[in-house]
C-alpha cells in the first residue's frame, strides 16, 4: 500500500458518508498489521506498534518492536497513521494509535485523542486539554524598577557605529537598511514598545532580513506586530499536559527573577527571529528584578523558560559594537558572524550527597533545583530563606524534619524516604506537585492546606487514606497505580475536577514472569488492555478510546 490517497479510495469515501468511519479505520489498520507482519523476522510471536498521528501530516512512533527478542523493526507507516488521523474525525495535537500484531494472524488496536503512553512507564489520560496548572508567573509580582535600562539616543548612535563598523570589516559599503515608514503609520504600530526600539525604527525599518543581529533578521515594525498576536504566536501553542509532566519547572536566567517564569507571555513582543524558531524578544513584563524592555531569547527551544540576553537593546548594540571593535568575529563565506558576550550563569543546579547533606555543604542562595542522594541523614535548615529554591529531590535518604522547608519558595518536592510526616509542610504557600516513595504509611491530611498543590504522584507510596484526595479541592493530576485506583473510586469516588490522570506501571518482576513454559505472552502491567479498562471506569461513558480487533492476511490469503 503506497500514499495516502491509495489508503482513502472512493470506497472508503461512500462507506464514511454512510456511517462506516469505524470500518475504514478497521481497513488501515488491517494494513498496517500486514505490513508489520510482512516485515517480521523469523519466529516472531507478536509485535507492539506505539504509534501516533498529528494534524498537518505528521506522524510517528516510539517504539515499533517483536517479541521475542527480535528488537525494533523499520516499516513505514506515515501514511496509514495519517490516514487514521483523518478518518477518527476532528482531533487535537496527538492522536495515540497503539497496534498489536500476532504471527497467527490477528490485531488488536487502540485509537485515542486523550490515553497515550506516560513518560516513564504507564498511561496517561487527559480528561480536559484546555485545563492547566497555572505557570510560575501567575504569581509573580512586576519589577520593582520602573524605568527603562535603554538610552534612545544612545541607541540610535549605536546603530550607526555598529553599520559602520560591520562595513569596515566586511570591506564593502553596500548594504543599506530599510528605511524607516511614515510617521503616521510608525506611530501606530510602535506604540507600547520600548523607547530605545521605538527610537531604532525612526530611523529604518528592520533589516529587510540581512541579520544584523548577530544573524538574526531584524523584524519591520508591521512583521513585529503581526507576530505579536496570540494566533501567530506558534512557538508557544500546543502546549500540552505530555509537555508540562516531562518538563514541569520553568525556570529563569540572568539577574535573579528578572524574567517571569513563563513559556509564554502577551508582554513579550519578537523583533528578530533566529529563522530556526526561535526570537528576541523586548520584555515589557518583567519579573521582580527586571526592567521593562529587557532583551529575551523564547521559542521552540526555549520550553523550559525564556534565557535572558541584555538589559535593553541599547545594550544588545552595546555589545555588537564592542565585538567588532575587540576583533571578536569570523567571517565565513562571505557572512559575518560576531561573537556578542553574554552574561556567564552560575550553575543553578546542586546535587548532595553522604555526609555533605548534613550541611547542604555548597548551597547558595542562587540554587534553583537541589538533590539530596545517599544520605543518613538531611539537614534541610540551611535551606531557609533560599529564595529560588524551587525544585528539591530526595532520593535514599532515612528520614529529615521537612519543616524548613515552610521557609522555602520549593513548588516540586520528591521524597524518598524511609518515613515520611507531611505535617510540618501544612499550608506551604507554594508547594505545587509532590512525589512520594515510601514503604511506611503516609498521613495526606496536611495536604489539604496548600494553596497550590495541584500534582500528586503516590504510585510508588503507601498511603493512610486515600480518601483524602477528596478534598483537595484544586487537584489537577493524580498518578497511582491500578489497586490504588480502585482503592480511591471505592472510598471516595472519583475525585472532581481531575483534569489529567495516570496509571503508573507496576514494579518490574523476573523476565520468567512474562514468558511462560508455553511462551505465550503476558504484557507488563499495565498492559494495553489494562489501560483501556482503567481509562474507562476513569472516564465512564464519555471516556474517549476506540478498539478494535480482527485478523489480517497472512502470505497472501486475507482472513477477516
Amino acid at each position: 500500500m503506497g500514499g495516502r490517497l491509495e489508503i482513502i479510495t472512493d470506497k472508503a469515501v461512500r462507506k464514511i458518508e454512510s456511517g462506516g468511519k469505524g470500518r475504514v479505520i478497521d481497513d488501515v489498520l488491517r494494513s498496517m498489521a500486514e505490513k508489520i507482519a510482512a516485515a517480521a523476522p523469523p519466529k516472531w510471536r507478536r509485535a507492539e506498534l506505539r504509534g501516533f498521528a498529528t494534524g498537518g501530516g505528521g506522524s510517528g512512533h516510539s517504539g515499533l518492536t517483536y517479541e521475542p527478542g527480535a528488537g525494533g523493526g523499520d516499516v513505514d507507516l506515515h501514511a496509514e497513521l495519517c490516514a487514521v488521523h483523518t478518518l477518527a474525525g476532528p482531533a487535537a495535537d496527538h492522536l495515540t494509535v497503539e497496534l498489536v500484531v500476532e504471527a497467527k494472524g490477528r490485531f488488536e488496536a487502540v485509537v485515542s485523542e486523550s490515553l497515550e503512553r506516560a513518560h516513564g512507564g504507564g498511561f496517561l489520560y487527559v480528561l480536559d486539554r484546555h485545563e492547566l496548572p497555572a505557570e510560575p508567573a501567575a504569581f509573580q509580582q512586576g519589577p520593582a524598577e520602573s524605568t527603562q535600562a535603554g538610552d534612545p539616543r544612545e541607541a540610535v548612535a549605536l546603530l550607526g557605529a555598529y553599520l559602520r563598523e560591520r562595513d569596515r570589516v566586511l570591506g564593502r559599503d553596500t548594504y543599506a537598511p530599510p528605511p524607516a515608514l511614515p510617521e503616521a503609520s510608525r506611530a501606530e504600530l510602535a506604540m507600547g514598545l520600548p523607547d530605545d526600539l521605538r527610537a531604532l525604527y525612526a530611523h529604518i525599518d528592520g533589516d529587510g532580513g540581512e541579520g544584523l543581529l548577530d544573524r538574526h533578521p531584524w523584524f519591520g515594525l508591521e512583521m513585529l506586530v503581526s507576530q505579536s498576536r496570540p494566533e501567530n504566536r506558534w512557538w508557544a501553542a500546543g502546549r500540552a499536559w505530555r509537555d508540562h509532566l516531562r518538563n514541569p519547572l520553568i525556570t529563569s536566567t540572568g539577574p535573579r527573577l528578572a524574567v517571569r517564569r513563563a513559556s509564554d507571555h502577551p508582554g513579550w513582543i519578537p523583533f528578530a527571529t533566529s529563522t530556526g524558531g526561535d526570537f528576541l524578544a523586548v520584555d515589557l513584563a518583567p519579573g521582580p528584578g527586571g526592567r521593562s524592555g529587557q532583551v529575551i531569547r523564547v521559542g521552540v527551544h526555549h520550553g523550559d523558560g525564556p534565557v535572558y540576553v541584555a538589559d535593553s537593546v541599547t545594550g544588545l548594540l552595546r555589545r555588537h559594537v564592542a565585538a567588532l571593535r575587540a576583533g571578536a568575529y569570523r567571517i565565513e563565506d562571505g557572512e559575518l558572524w560576531i561573537d556578542v558576550e553574554e552574561p556567564e550563569e552560575e550553575p543553578r543546579a546542586l546535587v548532595v550527597a553522604g555526609a555533605d547533606a548534613a550541611s547542604m555543604r555548597g548551597m547558595r542562595p542562587g540554587i534553583e533545583r537541589l538533590t539530596v542522594l545517599n544520605a543518613p541523614w538531611a539537614d534541610f535548615r540551611p535551606l531557609r530563606g533560599t529564595p529560588t529554591l524551587w525544585q528539591l529531590t530526595v532520593e535514599n535518604v532515612p528520614g529529615a524534619d521537612l519543616g524548613p522547608l515552610r521557609d522555602t519558595p520549593v513548588e516540586l518536592l520528591d521524597l524518598a524516604m524511609d518515613a515520611i510526616d507531611l505535617w510540618p509542610l501544612a499550608g506551604h504557600a507554594t508547594l505545587r506537585r509532590l512525589t512520594l516513595r515510601t514503604a511506611s504509611p503516609v498521613d495526606l491530611t496536611p495536604l489539604v492546606s496548600c494553596p497550590r498543590l495541584y500534582g500528586l504522584d503516590l504510585s510508588q507510596a503507601t498511603v493512610n487514606d486515600l480518601g483524602v484526595l477528596a478534598d483537595l479541592k484544586n487537584l489537577l493530576y493524580l498518578r497511582l497505580r491500578r489497586a490504588q485506583w480502585e482503592e480511591l473510586w471505592e472510598r471516595a469516588g472519583h475525585p472532581a475536577g481531575l483534569a489529567a490522570a495516570e496509571l503508573a506501571a507496576e514494579p518490574p518482576r523476573e523476565r520468567a514472569w512474562w514468558w511462560s513454559v508455553d511462551r505465550s505472552y503476558h504484557a507488563p502491567e499495565p498492559s494495553l488492555r489494562t489501560a483501556v479498562k482503567w481509562a474507562t471506569d476513569l472516564a465512564g461513558r464519555s471516556a474517549d478510546v476506540r478498539t478494535f480487533a480482527g485478523r489480517f492476511a497472512r502470505g497472501g490469503s486475507a482472513s477477516r
